[in-house]
């Protein structure tokens, strides 16, 4: 499939602003408390969502599945990172939600192994001592485990249409 010039500068974007987001460290132990964590992450995940859909649009999808929580709208990481931007993006959002309109738990954070809350069956629980855990309703993204990961992935299926030519 051909690339028009406007998709691979939205792509050549996101893929720069990822990176410097990920270099920046926001995202270490020293920042937990850091006013602009919350706002680095929203630009994180709006823009590997768009990269999420232009490499399943231009390539492949990017399907694994590895600590995914699977409901009947989430089967693997596209979903996910889906899932969460639209938490992220839509306030009113019911993914913020552990049932429709009933308990909100959203924008949790757990760095490390360990339970951050526990309602009747259900448990926000990160399950590695080595990396950084988002909740959002019933669903939860580790940050290297599976954000940095599909980053990975995007950037080798999309950097070759990238640099092909028109």
């Amino acid at each position: 499939m051909c690339i028009d010039s406007f998709s691979k500068s939205e792509i050549e974007d996101s893929l720069q602003r990822i990176e410097a987001i990920l270099k920046s460290d926001i995202f270490a132990p020293g920042n937990d408390g850091h006013p602009l964590v919350r706002s680095a992450f929203i630009e994180l995940l709006i823009c590997l969502r768009d990269l999420m859909y232009k490499t399943e649009k231009y390539c492949s999808r990017v399907t694994f599945d590895d600590d995914i929580v699977k409901s009947a709208n989430i089967n693997d990481i596209t979903d996910v990172i889906k899932y969460v931007r639209d938490a992220l993006c839509h306030l009113d959002s019911d993914n913020h939600y552990l049932e429709k309109g009933n308990i909100k738990a959203t924008y949790n954070i757990n760095r490390g192994k360990g339970t951050i809350a526990k309602i009747g069956d259900f448990e926000q629980t990160s399950n590695y001592s080595d990396d950084l855990c988002f909740f959002f309703g019933s669903q939860r993204i580790y940050l290297n485990r599976h954000i940095v990961r599909a980053f990975e992935e995007v950037k080798k299926n999309l950097l070759p249409i990238l640099t092909r030519k028109s």
